[in-house]
């Protein structure tokens, strides 16, 4: 005990030694510190209670401790996600502009080619930057505050005459200077080329910019020998301005000559673009561009073909030729596919666009299936994105086929063009413009389809009065004239032979609006004694359309008055708002021959004799606009076809249009004043061989058999048969010799066999003279009918013989080049 009490007081302060223990020694010694090794070391006794509570006090801290440092990270974490949290909040406003970025249309470049509009801050900086060089340079400074009207034509002139001096008094000072040779000899024969910088490359381009916009080029041709004496660094770029102006002028010789001064021999693909311009500038509508395709052969045969843009305009110099239209669309398609096959494999959605116009040319009937197909290529294999010019190009070649299911498809084409790429507000990226609304009214004339043209005549006047009358959507004589022949085309489901007939006499009633319209007296109308109405007195349009003939004119009426009261309409009157818009929606609308003549198809079609006859008789007087050849030509048809109680009225109507009628035709075939009088040029031969063919059934079916043979021998007269044989010499780019280099396609897409000849002169067939032939078998005239029948076959053999001939023809200027088929044509009857 004694013992046990002298080491409980000499080893009192072991006892002590866990008070004075780091915690973090007790943390680290962990588990290991146990209660056995403690009283292994410290022993037993009284001792041993005290250190376990001291243990227990310590592991209780270490517990503590563990989730204090927990419960702080979780508030970490918490405070952490809440700022996040805080920082990826958005408001609604926000939103909304995230998915107008990302939903906005992406900005397409337009696929007709615009002269670039001048910036009038732009000019004014010109003007100003002159200006300065003025005060700079002259003596005088009288020019230098002279207004900025005109500047372009008084001040730039004293500055470049300057210019000049400047530059000569420089080339005389270098030619004073000695310069030496490498082997330090002096060499007085070549001046010292050191750039002299009396302007800087801002204002040589102000300066000759201000030239450009004054369409002076002698003076912008002058600054650019002053950039070139002075060693300017920017001359190549002025030159391109010079360069514009003289190709679109179309002055071929202005732009060779730069070509050959300030970029030779190095021509950049805007330089062969430029000369490529210049041509096609130069060459008139009625010529052939043919200087044009020699161009851009001679630039592939050079091995630096010109770019694509070039090929675009030569191909649409080729559509808008008109001289042998048909010969024009076969070589723009032959020259698309040799650019493809030499030069430009890609297509881009300008080239694309224009042929699918091309697909809808007038020179032959439209080829739907090639523009499906093309319009196909270019979204689906190319994945380009087609622009509202190819939508509409499209959409016009199926219309103009006429055929329902492909009408169908030009509407679901405009369909998919007005749904895609919205934006975040549902807004269509693209909005139709006249000419998707001109194709799809196309559609529906040909089809007779008068319920959508009604809705798209009303979806025009809606867009235009929310565009507050932008030009794109303006309804103008086209769209109207469209209208009428759908109204011209419509078949009204009201048939008065279907009617039952009630023999119950009803109570006296105020006349209807379809028995008004029936006998020719629509309400709401005041009319002159011809039919032509004055006012519309506030009439309206029904929401179903017309169920009668008398309802479709009574339309067709009202919608022309309402035409003529907003063409006539005081200008201060025009000038306005919405509203104003609204309420004259056909101010735009010029009274034109081609719009009367449809307006006169529906009357044709839908009213009476008497009705069209007195409409046509004053309808061009009354509104001061000129008659033209289809005019004439019309009202003979129409006369043509009158019901047999007319016929002796419509006889002397056609007696009076012929005698006008021989007049115009006999200044086409002699082409006099073909040049000066615009509706000469509207005749071709078809025209004339309808007129004719119109005139000849009217004399037979009233029983003129002797005024109708002369007519016919008075034609056969004019155009012989054997005019026929007489045909135009071959292009030599439509040789038909297979080369592998030359100044023509070697990839064509047409033959001799599919290209028209549009040069054929007027005939007449059995068609035509059947009617004739009928009346004179009924009265047993031989003679008459043997010349009919001698007639219709030399008119026939000799066609087919100028078929013939036409394949065979070689072209112009290669003599020794021997056709496809040397097979001599058979002379067998």
């Amino acid at each position: 005990m004694a013992l046990h009490n002298s080491l409980n007081g000499r080893y009192r302060p072991l006892l002590n030694i866990p008070c004075m223990v780091d915690r973090s020694y007790t943390q680290g010694m962990g588990q290991h510190f146990s209660l056995r090794n403690a009283s292994h070391i410290i022993g037993t006794g009284s001792n041993f209670g005290y250190v376990s509570s001291f243990i227990h006090e310590q592991n209780d801290e270490r517990e503590l401790t563990e989730l204090e440092d927990r419960v702080n990270a979780l508030k970490e974490v918490v405070a952490s996600e809440e700022s996040t949290t805080e920082i990826m909040s958005y408001s609604e406003d926000e939103l909304l502009r995230i998915y107008e970025d990302l939903l906005a249309p992406t900005t397409m470049p337009s696929v007709q080619e615009s002269q670039p509009v001048q910036d009038p801050r732009a000019q004014e900086k010109d003007s100003e930057a002159v200006r300065c060089i003025a005060e700079r340079l002259l003596e005088s400074d009288a020019l230098a505050t002279s207004s900025t009207s005109t500047l372009s034509s008084q001040e730039y002139r004293p500055v470049i005459t300057r210019l000049q001096e400047i530059a000569s008094s420089v080339e005389t000072l270098r030619l004073s200077v000695p310069t030496f040779d490498s082997k330090d000899k002096m060499n007085q024969a070549s001046p010292a080329e050191v750039p002299i910088g009396l302007l800087t490359n801002a204002e040589w381009s102000s300066l000759t910019r201000t030239c450009v916009t004054a369409n002076d080029g002698s003076a912008a041709e002058a600054v650019l020998d002053v950039m070139k004496r002075f060693g300017a660094s920017n001359v190549d770029e002025c030159a391109i301005d010079v360069l514009s102006l003289h190709a679109s002028a179309g002055d071929v010789a202005s732009v060779e000559q730069c070509l050959q001064k300030y970029a030779a021999p190095s021509l950049t693909d805007v330089h062969r673009d430029l000369h490529v311009k210049a041509h096609a500038k130069a060459t008139p509508p009625t010529t052939f561009p043919t200087s044009t395709l020699d161009l851009l052969h001679h630039y592939e045969a050079l091995g630096t073909p010109a770019p694509q843009k070039s090929y675009t305009r030569a191909i649409t110099s080729l559509l808008s030729t008109q001289s042998r239209p048909a010969q024009g669309l076969a070589q723009a398609w032959d020259l698309f596919a040799h650019m493809r096959y030499v030069a430009h494999p890609q297509p881009d959605v300008a080239l694309y666009t224009l042929m699918l116009r091309a697909c809808s040319h007038r020179a032959v009937p439209a080829e739907p299936e090639r523009a499906l197909d093309l319009f196909t290529e270019m979204v689906v294999d190319r994945q380009l994105t087609p622009t509202p010019g190819a939508y509409a190009a499209a959409a016009y070649a199926f219309a103009r086929s006429g055929e329902r299911r492909y009408v169908q498809e030009a509407f679901r084409l405009a369909k998919e063009m007005l749904d895609a790429n919205r934006d975040a507000r549902g807004r269509s990226a693209f909005a139709a413009d006249r000419r998707l609304f001109g194709a799809l009214l196309e559609g529906a004339k040909r089809i007779g389809d008068l319920t959508r043209t009604r809705w798209i005549l009303a979806e025009m006047v809606r867009e235009m009065t929310q565009r507050s009358g932008e030009q794109e959507v303006l309804v103008n004589d086209l769209i109207m004239t469209h209208v009428f022949h759908a109204y011209a085309a419509f078949k009204p489901p009201f048939k008065r032979s279907a009617t039952l007939i009630v023999d119950e006499q009803a109570p006296s009633e105020p006349p209807s609006l379809v028995q008004a319209a029936e006998h020719g007296q629509p309400p709401g109308l005041s009319r002159t004694e011809t039919g032509l109405p004055l006012t519309s007195q506030g009439s309206r349009f029904s929401h179903i359309p017309p169920q009668s003939r008398g309802e479709v004119a009574r339309e067709a009426k009202l919608l022309f008055t309402r035409i003529v009261e907003d063409t006539r309409a005081a200008p201060s009157s025009l000038d306005g708002d919405g509203d104003t818009i609204a309420s004259r929606p056909f101010r735009h609308v010029q009274l034109t021959p081609r719009l009367l003549n449809a307006y006169l198809s529906v009357h044709y079609v839908h009213s009476s004799f008497d009705e069209w006859s007195g409409l046509y008789r004053t309808l061009f007087d009354e509104l001061d606009v000129p008659r033209n050849p289809k005019t004439y030509v019309e009202a003979l048809e129409r006369c043509a076809i009158s019901q047999k109680s007319e016929r002796r009225m419509a006889l002397m109507l056609a007696d009076e249009i012929w005698v006008v009628w021989q007049g115009i035709e006999e200044a086409w075939r002699t082409r006099d004043n073909v040049q000066q009088d615009e509706a000469i040029k509207m005749i071709d031969a078809r025209l004339v061989e309808r007129a004719n063919a119109a005139m000849i059934r009217i004399l037979a079916l009233t029983k003129n058999l002797s005024r109708a043979l002369s007519h016919v021998r008075a034609f056969s007269d004019h155009y012989p048969p054997s005019k026929l044989l007489r045909i135009s010499p071959k292009h030599p780019l439509r040789s038909s010799r297979v080369v592998l280099s030359g100044a023509k396609p070697l990839v064509r897409l047409t033959s001799t066999v599919n290209v028209p000849d549009d040069s054929v002169p007027p005939l007449l067939t059995f068609n035509e003279l059947e009617v004739l032939h009928h009346r004179l078998l009924a009265v047993g005239d031989r003679v008459g009918l043997g010349y009919l029948k001698w007639l219709c076959k030399a008119y026939e053999n000799f066609l087919r013989e100028r078929r013939d001939a036409t394949m065979r023809a070689i072209p112009e200027g290669s003599d020794s080049e021997k056709p496809d088929d040397v097979s001599q044509p058979s002379h067998e009857s």
